[in-house]
């Protein structure tokens, strides 16, 4: 299930490369100048593969909220584990975003629609926006991407695709890695080993 999502979820995230014909307002024209930004920084491969993995994780840090979707996926080993831990976690992970996706990004060529927002029914700061788009294969795939919006600021805080979620998905892997070795810095260790070998540079 996990390998299977990740690749999607590999995919989905290319969204925000593709520029959208024309801005829009809310979190439509949020996801449509976010997008026209990572296009510009991100697709040149004559830029050093260092450079662009710095603005990728700069791009990560304005346009997603790490924070709280940190706090999601760590759930109740957050709330027991001290400062030092959880930016060790933030920027491990923020490792592991770019090493999975940043290689994607070089050369891709795509088109994608935008759909209307829909308000979340339980909070009136987060909206769903329905993505779709097509993959290399030519298939169509739908997508949500959960925006906040506070105070006029938008920031992602989840992907769904395949009807599974990206934080939720990642949230139910990570608690058995911290059951087993000894919670948020266990956690921590073992991603930065995986990392160092390269273990999630996409196939």
């Amino acid at each position: 299930m996990i390998p299977r999502l990740v690749k999607s979820l590999s995919l989905v995230l290319l969204v925000l490369l593709i520029p959208q014909a024309q801005a829009q307002e809310g979190p439509e024209g949020f996801l449509g100048s976010f997008g026209q930004e990572a296009i510009a920084e991100l697709t040149d491969t004559s830029v050093p593969e260092a450079q662009r993995e710095e603005r990728f994780k700069d791009m990560l840090d304005r346009g997603f909220d790490l924070e709280a979707i940190s706090r999601f996926i760590i759930a109740r080993y957050w709330r027991s584990a001290d400062e030092a831990d959880r930016q060790a976690f933030i920027e491990t992970f923020k490792d592991y975003l770019s090493q999975r996706f940043l290689p994607l990004f070089a050369g891709y060529q795509g088109d994608f629609a935008t759909g209307s927002a829909r308000p979340d029914r339980d909070n009136p700061e987060l909206s769903w926006v329905p993505i779709t788009f097509r993959s290399p294969n030519g298939q169509p795939v739908a997508t949500e991407w959960r925006v906040r919006n506070l105070n006029g600021s938008y920031k992602i805080l989840d992907v769904r695709a395949e009807g599974a979620s990206l934080a939720l998905t990642l949230r139910e892997e990570y608690a058995s890695v911290m059951r087993r070795e000894g919670g948020l810095a266990g956690l921590v260790e073992q991603l930065r080993q995986q990392v160092a070998r390269g273990a999630f540079r996409p196939d």
